[in-house]
């Protein structure tokens, strides 16, 4: 990692920061044995909870936030670069990922108070985020949600629901998109929501993806908010969630990329050693090394476009075909990776104590989420080649 950030962030007056941001990360994953990511995946929720500590007891969810606030600065790429390496060993998770995404659009748009009050605790980890943006009806067109907040008096009143919502159970505020007028099409608002507010119910959906941690449907009944958990200007909500989803789809690269490395690092082990004709290891079997290669191949692609990606968004550029490029790339890297694993470990592949399957299951999740790879590729081709909206 340290040839990445020497390579292309040597000039950044943060480089000295985001050396540090990797002995930090490294720090984290030597507390726990090389296996710990097994029963991780598995879900064991003290190891992940042992895990999510360490990460905030490291100070790394300081990362992104102004010093002025008592951050650490470094803006999304030292994000990027601890999901990366955790992720690496099995050690990310969607507690602090989905936290650090969540609230950029808060850190870019809230005011000093809503930051103080909402932003701030995030950073020891005494509160966390999830994002609520996702609706049954409405699958990847977040501008045909029917959930709305509407004002009275000094109040907004929430109805509607959400789905696929990773985090919903444990979060403390949810960074929640809205329909504030309904006469306008496209009028979208974004609001800090308190998770604990009555009129909240959940259910939790019979998905497992990512070890012990689950999605959920959010149903919104009356749900009063304060008048000061509007973020931003109102009807702004599709300007600002599109430049949070940058974010996001630059740390989910990061979790697809690193995955696939781990991926690729207990296969390469095994093959190794598994010998089946002679004293020849099927490593050496071209069938089994140039899946293997492709992927990495692959996989290094998408890590740089990832960080270059990071880089623009953090120079206040448009990431947006960078970010998506990323994720298409990551994820289908990883998916890829982790489906070659498997065939490399034979029938093992499918043994559950492996953890490849668990891995798979991780990995190609993230060609349907957070969006589709087929409406990625969409926006490449109209803001990236300049074809027709095809939809």
């Amino acid at each position: 990692m340290r040839e990445i950030i020497d390579s292309l962030f040597s000039s950044s007056p943060h480089h000295e920061l985001y050396l540090g941001v990797i002995e930090a990360a490294q720090g984290v994953v030597r507390e726990f044995s090389g296996d710990a990511w097994k029963r991780k995946m598995l879900g064991d929720q003290a190891l992940y909870d042992d895990v999510v500590r360490a990460v905030r007891g490291a100070g790394l969810m300081g990362l992104g936030v102004d010093e002025k606030y008592g951050g650490m600065g470094g803006g999304l790429l030292g994000q990027v670069l601890v999901t990366d390496i955790l992720a690496q060993h099995g050690l990310a998770s969607l507690a602090t990922i989905v936290t650090g995404f969540s609230r950029e659009p808060l850190l870019n748009h809230g005011t000093d108070a809503q930051i103080e009050n909402y932003a701030v605790p995030s950073i020891s980890g005494e509160k966390s985020f999830c994002i609520l943006a996702t609706e049954p009806d409405a699958g990847s067109n977040t501008f045909n949600i029917s959930t709305r907040a509407v004002q009275q008096g000094d109040r907004w009143i929430l109805n509607g629901q959400k789905a696929y919502i990773s985090q919903a159970d444990a979060a403390d505020y949810g960074f929640l998109i809205a329909r504030t007028d309904l006469e306008a099409k496209g009028a979208l608002s974004v609001f800090v929501l308190d998770m604990k507010s009555p009129g909240i119910e959940m259910q939790q959906m019979n998905i497992n993806i990512h070890g012990g941690e689950r999605q959920y449907l959010v149903f919104f009944d009356n749900v009063e908010l304060p008048a000061d958990a509007l973020v931003g200007e109102e009807g702004m909500g599709g300007k600002y969630m599109f430049a949070g989803l940058n974010a996001e789809r630059l740390m989910v690269s990061a979790l697809a990329v690193g995955t696939a490395d781990l991926a690729l690092r207990e296969t390469v082990a095994y093959v190794n050693e598994r010998k089946l004709f002679g004293d020849r290891p099927t490593g050496s079997y071209q069938a089994v090394q140039h899946p293997l290669a492709q992927y990495k191949a692959d996989t290094e692609a998408a890590r740089l476009l990832m960080y270059f990606g990071t880089r623009l968004y953090d120079d206040g550029k448009d990431a947006g075909l960078y970010a998506n490029m990323a994720k298409l790339q990551s994820s289908t890297a990883a998916a890829n990776m982790c489906d070659a694993a498997i065939q490399s470990h034979g029938g093992g592949g499918m043994d559950e104590d492996t953890g490849m399957l668990s891995l798979w299951r991780s990995a190609r999740a993230l060609r349907i989420a957070p969006l589709n790879n087929e409406m990625i590729l969409n926006y490449i081709a109209q803001h990236g080649i300049g074809l027709p909206r095809s939809y």
